[in-house]
């Protein structure tokens, strides 16, 4: 939600291979958890989240297919326009895809997203900005659709990104949308 925003009318849960052939409940429960409980005092957990999604008008969408790429599990899970993949690889919970930009992240800590024109300049702008106010990058992945086109930054950051500074990326030139996401360490179970 930190991601995309918005109201949700449905949330689209894709399930492909080893993973579809067990109870998805939890990991049904737990989509719905993180979408709606930043907008409710319910306390959603596996018994009652489909039913407040229900009340709050979020029609619910599962589908179950056999491993079409190269995870034995995958989830996807769209909304309001955008799409969102994760996986286990080596024990580790993975973010594998944001909309068409394949990544590989660690759904914990702080995060700068951004959407930008994939354009010199751009990476170099964010890195002297967040050194000018001791914001360390620890780590930073880019994807773009393609040369000169459009793009998608992901840093990840040691440190709290202060509004002022979030002003001051937003204005870098070729800059579409930037937004901070903190996940905790149990944010995703």
């Amino acid at each position: 939600m930190q991601l995309f925003g918005g109201r949700v009318s449905s949330i689209e849960l894709d399930f492909e291979g080893e993973l579809a052939e067990h109870d998805a409940n939890l990991l049904v429960a737990s989509a719905i958890k993180g979408v709606l409980q930043p907008f409710t005092e319910d306390r959603i957990n596996p018994v009652n989240a489909r039913l407040i999604a229900s009340s709050r008008g979020v029609k619910l969408v599962e589908r179950r297919s056999p491993a079409r790429g190269s995870y034995l599990s995958l989830v996807t899970m769209r909304m309001g326009g955008h799409e969102l993949a994760g996986t286990v690889l080596n024990g580790e919970l993975r973010a594998v895809r944001i909309d068409s930009f394949r990544v590989d992240l660690v759904p914990e800590g702080r995060f700068l997203v951004s959407r930008h024109e994939d354009r010199p300049g751009v990476v170099g702008r964010f890195g002297t900005i967040l050194g000018e106010h001791d914001v360390n990058i620890a780590s930073m992945q880019v994807g773009r659709d393609a040369p000169r086109g459009n793009a998608m930054m992901i840093l990840a950051v040691d440190d709290r990104v202060a509004d002022d500074v979030l002003a001051r990326l937003r204005d870098v030139a070729g800059m579409s949308d930037l937004k901070y996401v903190e996940l905790s360490g149990d944010s995703h179970r």
